[in-house]
């Protein structure tokens, strides 16, 4: 897959194309249906497959949200479009100065300008200065430069699947709908980082990750799938502040891998979440701790 940043001045002339269009923060069941239109076209047509997206979420530019947390990494994107088979991941750089572009003039510069014939976006996508546009708008565009499939809400239990629901659920702790609103687990994956050491003193030696922008599931312990180096072990995961040993600065991500002992530090690794075992709780002795973690130990061995 080739992977093209888009500035203000963007051409592309190469053939023709079908793109997806959306910022795609998750590429959940939602996002892969519009995924699966834009194959199904261009293996039809005979175009090229694209999806057109962002480098940082338009609310985060506009200063509507403080900080930017990620369901899906930018390199966790590519490595899903790749597997489907896409031949182009457009990132427009987004701006102020880009938020201010007219709908008419994103068609011409990010649309035709990169030869895309054929559009795949949501019914409730809208683009352009103050979303004026939207898939409508892109509809009555000239029909002859620009065809336009909209795709309807994907529901599950009668809601639609969004980044917002998704996002609520990761949050909730709720793994179990995250896993079938993404049709995957939720992974995250970061640097092996050094840590206080105290899990070891515990009998339970983890590995600390850097989880960068990642939306982090609510406080607590988890079943998790350990990927390190194609390899794939069971763990449990502890996302919290650490109360009972000394409560941390900021939230820190750190997983005992069962079966395992090997120095990993300075490796990226990632986590796939299971299921969320307990909260965070503090305990009055580190003694109870212990006997709490080896009755989550066994939890997760017994169910998984």
């Amino acid at each position: 897959m080739q992977i093209i940043y888009l500035d203000e001045n963007v051409q592309f002339n190469k053939e023709k194309i079908v793109s997806a269009i959306g910022f795609f923060d998750g590429l959940h069941l939602g996002h892969m249906k519009l995924v699966d239109e834009v194959i199904h076209i261009a293996n039809k047509k005979g175009y090229k497959k694209a999806l057109m997206t962002f480098d940082h979420h338009p609310l985060y530019v506009l200063g509507k949200i403080d900080t930017e947390y990620h369901i899906t990494s930018m390199d966790d994107r590519i490595h899903l479009l790749e597997e489907k088979g896409i031949d182009y991941l457009f990132i427009i750089c987004f701006t102020k100065e880009v938020s201010q572009t007219s709908y008419k003039d994103f068609i011409k510069r990010y649309l035709l300008n990169l030869h895309i014939v054929h559009v795949v976006c949501g019914f409730d996508f809208h683009f352009g200065s103050k979303n004026e546009g939207d898939c409508f708008k892109l509809k009555d565009h000239d029909p002859s430069l620009l065809q336009v499939s909209i795709i309807d809400e994907v529901l599950y239990q009668e809601k639609k699947v969004s980044s917002t629901r998704l996002r609520e659920a990761i949050e909730e702790g709720n793994m179990e709908l995250t896993t079938i609103l993404l049709g995957r687990h939720y992974t995250i994956h970061g640097e092996v980082i050094e840590g206080r050491k105290i899990g070891r003193q515990l009998g339970f030696p983890t590995a600390n990750i850097d989880y960068s922008s990642y939306l982090l599931p609510k406080r607590g312990v988890y079943a998790v799938y350990v990927f390190i180096n194609h390899k794939k072990y069971l763990g449990m995961c502890n996302i919290g502040y650490n109360p009972t040993v000394g409560i941390l600065p900021q939230k820190s991500v750190e997983v005992n891998i069962f079966d395992f002992d090997e120095d990993i530090y300075g490796i990226d690794i990632s986590l796939s979440f299971l299921k969320m075992i307990r909260g965070e709780w503090h305990f009055q002795t580190k003694e109870e701790l212990i006997r709490q973690l080896n009755k989550d130990k066994k939890s997760i061995k017994d169910n998984f």
